[in-house]
């Protein structure tokens, strides 16, 4: 069970598409320039935008599509028209021969005439999937953030909880941006993502003390004690001098520890 969606973290890193600083944007797989047709084309065909790109796929390449009849189109992996990548026709939907690029049927308007020309340019840092792949990176974090109170065998809950769900949110954010701009140092790192690190932590500290039975909870992840005797019963300490006759007195004698885990031995004996 993800503790988060993509397009939960998606919405937190759009924080960055207000900055100018253009080159520290997170750009995912279906991240491309609007198809655009050249302006020396003789027909009207128009192409409305790229309706699928492939989720594992990651890159910043141009693309073109040349029309070789009014109902036949070739695509390129290249600007230079030199690289095919499958031919197509507006009739009917398109899926490229790299199986990166689908065109819809739907997404064509006007008519073309051979030679006419049509550009685009995929434009992503990060691929859709390995993004998927950070948000189980958070997920696991977190789970060892709560693993110090609760076992994550045993969580007490069958619905992600909203402080939960942010935590991942903020910290898969932190994680895909640190990674995907590796190369920045610390001071280069702009300071709401450092904090988004910070904040993932608080909130799931926030969760544990919203659990009203957290004191049972913790009990979970620590060891208890195997047998309920009294310490003194359980492990035999030669009673002082003076208290003979008190509560917990003991002589050093020879007892079962942990019977059935270890084996007898001489307890208080040399």
């Amino acid at each position: 069970m993800a503790y988060c969606t993509l397009a939960n973290v998606k919405r937190i890193l759009r924080v960055l598409d207000v900055s100018s600083d253009n080159q520290h944007k997170i750009r995912f797989s279906d991240s491309y320039t609007l198809p655009e047709s050249y302006s020396s084309n003789s027909g009207d065909c128009t192409l409305s935008g790229i309706d699928t790109i492939d989720t594992g796929y990651a890159g910043s390449e141009f693309w073109k599509i040349v029309f070789d009849s009014p109902t036949q189109f070739t695509l390129y992996r290249d600007e230079e028209g030199v690289i095919s990548d499958g031919v197509g026709y507006p009739a009917a939907n398109f899926l490229s021969t790299s199986d990166i690029i689908g065109i819809n049927t739907t997404s064509w308007d006007g008519t073309p005439v051979a030679g006419d020309k049509i550009k685009f340019k995929t434009n992503s840092n990060i691929s859709s999937d390995d993004a998927e792949e950070f948000i189980a990176d958070a997920d696991a974090i977190i789970d060892g953030q709560l693993n110090k109170y609760i076992k994550t065998t045993s969580l007490p809950f069958t619905t992600v909880p909203a402080l939960i769900a942010r935590a991942s949110m903020y910290l898969t954010a932190n994680l895909i941006f640190t990674s995907v701009f590796s190369t920045l140092n610390t001071e280069q790192v702009p300071t709401i993502i450092r904090r988004w690190y910070t904040f993932s932590g608080d909130l799931v500290k926030t969760y544990i003390e919203s659990i009203a039975s957290k004191g049972n909870h913790k009990y979970l992840s620590y060891g208890r004690f195997v047998s309920r005797d009294m310490l003194f019963d359980k492990v035999g300490i030669e009673e002082a001098s003076g208290v003979e006759g008190m509560y917990g007195e003991i002589e050093t004698n020879d007892v079962d520890y942990d019977k059935d885990i270890n084996s007898k031995e001489a307890i208080g004996s040399n």
